[in-house]
């Protein structure tokens, strides 16, 4: 049931990400796993393009500015806040983010 949470969560946040176009620089030191997906709230559309590329099994769907954010996350966020995924995903979309 948790893990349903998360991804109807995470659903409409992807519909109403912020319009503000950022890079995030680094992780941010001492993150907590509530906030830890901070920075990819900050870049429009990132969520909706990590939910298709989830969904539709293509992750080459993920933009530039996404994957920076999405490598930024520390291994510890990503297994929190993707743990409702197929065990591949994130380690095949962080494959394809270091290639971008």
């Amino acid at each position: 049931m948790w893990t349903l949470n998360k991804f109807l969560f995470l659903l409409p946040v992807a519909f109403i990400a912020g319009t503000a176009q950022t890079l995030p620089t680094q992780p941010i030191p001492g993150q907590d796993p509530t906030n830890c997906m901070s920075s990819m709230f900050a870049i429009p559309n990132c969520i909706p393009e990590i939910i298709q590329s989830l969904v539709n099994g293509e992750i080459g769907t993920v933009g530039h500015s996404c994957c920076h954010a999405f490598l930024g996350l520390r291994t510890d966020c990503i297994t929190e806040m993707f743990d409702f995924t197929p065990e591949d995903f994130p380690p095949a979309l962080r494959d394809y983010c270091s290639r971008q």
